[in-house]
């Protein structure tokens, strides 16, 4: 097995900074409520499809899978992608759905739990792509899960 140069996917990770950062705010512009997720997981498969997963599929419970790789061993890894309600709007200091940004810190409904998550993987997965680094007899699967919120998925 050949080693990782993870100078270089630390490197690239800085590079897609800016287009995962603002993947990550589009998602946190539209509401995904638990079986309200529609809109998110085709936002997610438009920018898995456009950094260049091998296929991208929404099955039948609405969740989002993108491939890389086509060998026998499956290698998945898995973000919920709804969210709770916002509550009372008046104990938000910001608007959860516009968010916010900073030098460090992204924020707004579904940023930490788990649509950042899903904005690192979906670039990890452009990484993986870019550099090689699915095995020849895997396929990885970046998934993104609906109804964790209200029924563990």
């Amino acid at each position: 097995m050949s080693t990782v140069d993870f100078s270089r996917v630390n490197e690239l990770a800085k590079k897609y900074e800016p287009e995962m950062t603002r993947f990550l705010r589009d998602m946190i512009r539209i509401p995904s409520e638990s079986c309200q997720e529609e809109g998110v997981i085709r936002r997610i498969k438009e920018e898995m499809e456009k950094v260049g997963f091998d296929r991208v599929e929404i099955d039948k419970m609405g969740n989002v899978l993108g491939f890389i790789g086509s060998g026998p061993r499956i290698i998945a890894f898995d973000a919920h992608i709804d969210t709770v309600g916002v509550g009372n709007r008046s104990n938000w200091t910001f608007d959860p759905y516009e968010g916010y940004e900073d030098a460090e810190t992204i924020g707004g409904r579904g940023a930490s739990d788990q649509e950042g998550g899903m904005a690192s993987m979906v670039y990890a997965g452009k990484i993986i792509k870019e550099l090689g680094l699915c095995p020849k007899d895997c396929t990885i699967v970046m998934v993104g899960t609906v109804q964790e919120e209200d029924c563990d998925g």
